[in-house]
């Protein structure tokens, strides 16, 4: 029996867990082995309660055990948690830029029905993930989970109203500061004549600003290019 499936196989005995409600998630991270064990699963999903516990790859030794209050996963056929599903649910990337996973596990749904993350900052020197409550509130505030741009070292978030309204924001990420926005983009296409956007930049500790209003057809013209 190969080192994964023991420690699989330990886990459940651990548990005493039905393995219908166990998943080995070993895909999702570079750097850890992922359990997640659901309070309960009906053929199609998996949500509630869920543990996650963390492996070390390098090891198998356990790194941290994580807890969702509803958590959510969808299932394929074959009773294996779907790839797109895992994006919606577990997320690993280096969120603060400092070159460790970082890690954001699925814990509710918005009132706009967005999906909303805790969010676990990796301090390696204590070998241990901790709430990030600013970035936890960041998902929340906005319309679902924030994307990296890793080569530009950036916290990219997305909001929208409806069909035609949205605002992109971007941050730097700062050692013990936290976020600092950095530039806002926003687009009006509720007019059925124009298309207005506003640009605003944070340069040398002073905000500017650039409105531009388009024709509606040009505009969407030269963005299907």
């Amino acid at each position: 029996m190969n080192t994964k499936k023991l420690l699989f196989t330990l886990v459940c005995w651990g548990m005493f867990c039905n393995a219908q409600n166990v998943f080995e998630l070993s895909d999702v991270s570079k750097t850890y082995h992922v359990i997640v064990n659901a309070e309960r699963c009906n053929g199609k999903i998996c949500d509630g309660r869920a543990i996650i516990d963390l492996y070390d790859k390098s090891t198998m030794k356990k790194y941290q055990t994580l807890s969702s209050e509803n958590f959510y996963l969808e299932l394929n056929e074959n009773g294996k948690p779907s790839v797109d599903s895992l994006k919606n649910s577990i997320i690993f990337n280096d969120f603060n830029f400092d070159g460790f996973e970082d890690v954001a596990v699925r814990d509710r749904s918005s009132d706009r029905g967005s999906l909303l993350f805790d969010v676990y900052l990796n301090n390696n020197s204590e070998t241990k993930f901790a709430l990030n409550q600013e970035l936890t509130d960041l998902v929340t505030a906005n319309s679902g989970m924030f994307t990296i741009d890793s080569e530009r070292k950036l916290i990219v978030s997305h909001l929208k109203n409806g069909c035609c309204w949205n605002l992109t924001s971007e941050y730097q990420y700062i050692p013990e500061r936290g976020l600092l926005k950095v530039l806002e983009f926003e687009k009006d296409t509720r007019d059925s004549k124009e298309v207005k956007t506003i640009k605003r930049e944070f340069i040398d500790y002073k905000w500017f600003a650039k409105t531009t209003i388009y024709p509606r057809k040009l505009y969407f013209k030269e963005e299907k290019k």
